[in-house]
């Protein structure tokens, strides 16, 4: 019984993992989005500082990266919906 609680434990670990293409290829989103975000938030009209959160939609192979501007004081909802869209297309 113990070496079934093993086998899936270090399944369970395995089934989390990325492997090195999906860095990549999350490193290459994660690079195209940046590419983007200036030009988005010019785009968009904000001035002054802004935040923008990174999220890590699903995970292993069909993981996907999701930029979002978020409101705050010199951004309004507006402002931060159009960013983030033009930012993740």
């Amino acid at each position: 019984m113990k070496t079934i609680f093993a086998a899936m434990a270090a399944l369970s670990l395995l089934s989390g993992c990325l492997s090195a293409a999906d860095n990549d290829r999350l490193g290459a989103q994660l690079a195209a989005t940046d590419a983007r975000i200036p030009g988005c938030i010019e785009a968009a009209g904000i001035t002054g500082q802004y935040r923008v959160r990174t999220e890590f939609l699903g995970h292993g192979a069909g993981a996907t990266v999701l930029r979002t501007v978020q409101a705050g004081p010199t951004v309004t909802d507006g402002q931060a919906a159009q960013a983030t869209s033009c930012i993740n297309t």
